[in-house]
């Protein structure tokens, strides 16, 4: 099995040298262990390394490929359609019981010259002067009956430097996607649907979010947008859906009038025609 990790973003040229995932350090999340306080005890924290681009994580089930994916989303707060919030189990169990802190560090270099001014109170300069980012997030558990953990998010190779804003942390968000398991049921179409959030990242989608529907013109809409718009006017004005939406109004709705408030019902494709309900109706075949 494997798991696929692009540390670059999808918008920009592959050969642009940009910021990029470089180290990821993980103590006490789930099967990772602790690290080493002495020189004869056993290293269990990972420490692992990326380069710029592509990288696959290959390995057995249950081997941490999906921890490794994991801790990345808690740091970053990757954006996914799915949210992930901190568990009990989450924190490493070893053999004295469950660990109370776990640490997740991830450390971002290749700053361009505009990156460093963005992140300027934030970075780290090594010996060689190399600029670095770092971010740190610790999680604690407090309540292990009501499930209650606390967790902070800072900068810093130790975690002790200033908090990671709203600002910054929007440009270092990350989308993450599920394990593709079942390629034709996770393809379909559908609110959130994976195939909806590839499509809106390529560059060609940009200008499929304008609405070009005339509905007193003759020249059809060559948007998403516009074409999602022409269905919902052309499904409306269908003789059998008029009847249709007629009849519930009429037949049943009415009845539950309040005087002057009337309930009307509209049968429609797309309640708001939007770039984004115009991709969830698409599927992969």
């Amino acid at each position: 099995m494997r798991q696929v990790l692009d540390m670059s973003p999808m918008s920009e040229p592959k050969s642009t040298v940009c910021v990029y995932l470089a180290h990821l350090r993980v103590e006490n999340f789930r099967a990772f262990g602790p690290a080493a306080q002495g020189d004869d005890e056993r290293d269990d924290a990972l420490s692992l390394s990326f380069t710029a681009g592509t990288n696959v994580l290959v390995g057995e089930n249950d081997s941490g490929k999906t921890a490794i994916v994991d801790a990345i989303r808690l740091c970053l707060q990757s954006a996914a359609s799915d949210y992930y919030r901190v568990s009990q189990d989450d924190f490493h169990l070893g053999k004295d019981g469950r660990a109370e802190p776990f640490t997740i560090g991830c450390a971002f270099t290749d700053l361009s010259t505009e990156e460093q001014a963005v992140f300027l109170e934030l970075l780290t300069h090594d010996r060689d002067g190399t600029a670095w980012l770092c971010v740190t997030f610790k999680a604690q558990r407090m309540d292990p009956l009501r499930n209650r953990v606390s967790v902070t998010t800072r900068t810093g190779p130790d975690g002790n430097g200033p908090a990671l804003d709203g600002a910054a942390r929007e440009l270092l968000r990350a989308t993450y996607l599920r394990p593709l398991r079942d390629a034709e049921a996770e393809l379909r179409s559908g609110r959130g649907s994976r195939l909806s959030q590839i499509l809106a990242g390529y560059p060609a989608m940009k200008d499929q979010d304008v609405d070009d529907f005339d509905p007193t013109g003759d020249e059809p809409p060559s948007t998403l947008r516009g074409i999602l718009r022409r269905a919902e006017c052309d499904i409306r004005d269908n003789k059998a859906v008029a009847e249709v939406s007629e009849d519930i109004n009429s037949a049943y709705l009415q009845r539950f009038a309040i005087g002057d408030d009337v309930l009307r019902a509209k049968i429609s494709v797309a309640t708001d025609a939007t770039l984004v309900r115009a991709l969830e109706r698409l599927e992969l075949n």
